[in-house]
């Protein structure tokens, strides 16, 4: 075996390791400890050792958090597995991880590790991810979850199976702004006293910033924005063009739907889910611990989704999505418009209705035009009015804001760029007929970790993978990490899941990503 093994229990006393978390996690027993009743810090590994994989795990370090293994290749030998190894022992050094492996199965069988972190291409999150939960070891796998829905639900019936932690990387979804966005905003608000003054007609934007990342902007919400109606986006960047690297190779899960087209999707998911969620909510609960009931993936289905793309970049034709663009939308009946015609009068005769409300009234019946809704989906409005249009471009070629707007009843709402991490969004508050009433920016700091000690980032904010490492780590110190020690009925228990990113949100978003990429033919 090509291993090189450091001295594990120095790494173990480290003393930036988080001091808070120490102390709270599952008992458990250690071979290089003296004090078996002594709690172990969650023990990280990671699983590639790519640019991705060297920005998670500045964070983890910096952040004080316990990496004891990297892996690099899968099933190499000769040359090829040597070279892994070499890569392998080379992040090792970078991040002074003590274990390093140049095979994916040699990490598997280390029992010094609770997580993995799985950081493989998009092609390449189903073996790897299922090795390592059959290993009895916790995944967070790096978005997107799988390349089709098929896989991502084998990945995620297999953690179930074993009762172990599973979650992909949606670490938007963590970052302060996000929180406030889906507490403040995308979740129904009907207190009729959050609403605004028309007379409060000031344009003088008002800066409201956050000094402490973890909590909420301290005024008190003032909004009354109403539903959201829309939402926009576009997420692009000129890629190398260079047919080997991940972004333009279709043998290693390429396209630009799979790499940024994917958190649109789940940005409009956020929509969607608070708002049937808001719906939901136990009236006998208090306003601060609502009880609500799971969503299952079938509910967060859209009823229609459109889209096209290209391959084309600088004249040449890739097998991939260059550039996407494409809609999806909520209610409304999956047959889009109402064409006005009914089945039959109260008398049996044939009418046509001015509007679907009058048609109700009169006791018409609307007549589907003949398209289907999509599968597994009921072709019928929510009960709760939830209707939303979403358009989306995606590119590999041109820059973009990176921004993202939500648009509701009473205004919209800006993520300033870049919206999949976004720290920043500026509130536009209006009459009914369009008229300014308030413009508010609200932004956060990010955390205060230095990852420049391991060379500079590969991708904007890269800081903020802090904000999902800080909930796993909070999450299983409390309720401990599942699979760890050698007693079978505690299999099942402990962290197995975040509030913030539910299971069913992480399917829907495969599989809406991948209705896209059917529309586009990516899989022909």
């Amino acid at each position: 075996m090509y291993l090189q093994k450091r001295n594990y229990s120095d790494r173990l006393s480290t003393p930036n390791l988080r001091p808070s978390l120490l102390g709270l996690g599952r008992q458990h027993r250690d071979d290089n400890t003296n004090n078996n009743d002594e709690p172990v810090p969650l023990r990280w590994a990671i699983l590639g050792a790519g640019r991705i994989a060297h920005d998670f795990t500045s964070a983890l370090v910096t952040s004080g958090c316990n990496v004891t293994a990297v892996a690099a290749a899968h099933n190499y030998d000769g040359v090829k597995y040597r070279s892994a190894l070499s890569r392998a022992e080379s992040f090792a050094n970078t991040f002074s991880i003590p274990n390093y492996y140049g095979t994916y199965e040699e990490l598997a069988q280390d029992t010094n590790v609770d997580i993995v972190y799985v950081a493989t291409t998009n092609q390449n999150h189903l073996n790897p991810t299922l090795l390592m939960l059959q290993s009895g070891k916790n995944v967070l796998v790096e978005k997107p979850t799988a390349v089709t829905y098929e896989e991502a639900k084998l990945m995620y019936d297999e953690a179930q199976k074993r009762g172990l932690f599973l979650m992909t990387n949606h670490w938007t979804r963590f970052f302060p702004l996000v929180k406030y966005l889906r507490s403040t905003f995308l979740e129904l608000q009907p207190s009729p006293t959050d609403e605004v003054s028309a007379v409060s007609k000031s344009n003088t934007p008002s800066s409201v910033s956050e000094r402490g990342w973890k909590s909420h902007p301290s005024h008190p919400r003032q909004y009354n924005l109403g539903k959201v109606l829309a939402m926009h986006g576009d997420f692009g960047f000129p890629t190398p063009l260079d047919p080997k690297d991940r972004f333009l190779n279709r043998t290693l899960g390429g396209g630009v739907t799979l790499d940024v087209g994917c958190y649109l999707v789940e940005l409009a998911l956020l929509a969607a889910y608070d708002h049937h969620q808001s719906g939901n909510t136990d009236d006998t609960a208090a306003t601060e611990d609502k009880k609500r009931r799971k969503l299952t993936s079938n509910e967060l289905q859209p009823d229609e989704v459109i889209a096209t793309g290209h391959g084309m970049y600088n004249g040449l034709e890739f097998p991939v999505d260059v550039e996407s663009s494409y809609s999806i939308r909520w209610g409304g009946k999956s047959y889009g418009i109402w064409n006005g015609e009914c089945d039959a009068d109260e008398h049996g005769g044939d009418m046509t209705a001015t509007s679907m409300n009058s048609a109700k009234r009169r006791g018409c019946h609307l007549r589907p035009s003949g398209r289907k809704a999509l599968s597994g989906h009921s072709d019928s409005t929510s009960d709760d009015g939830f209707t939303m249009l979403a358009t989306f471009q995606a590119s590999f070629r041109r820059p973009s804001t990176f921004e993202v707007e939500y648009v509701f009843e009473k205004g919209r709402i800006v993520l300033h760029g870049p919206g999949n991490c976004p720290n920043e969004m500026t509130i536009y508050e209006n009459e009914p007929f369009g008229l300014l009433v308030r413009e508010t920016t609200a932004s956060f700091e990010l955390p205060k970790v230095d990852l420049s000690q391991f060379g500079r980032s590969n991708y904007p904010r890269a800081e903020g993978f802090v904000y999902v490492i800080d909930r796993i780590e909070e999450c299983m110190a409390t309720k401990g990490a599942p699979g760890r020690g050698e007693d079978s009925s505690m299999r099942g228990s402990g962290c197995l899941e975040l509030e913030e990113n539910s299971i069913e949100e992480q399917l829907a978003t495969v599989e809406i990503t991948e209705m896209v990429l059917k529309e586009m033919n990516y899989f022909s």
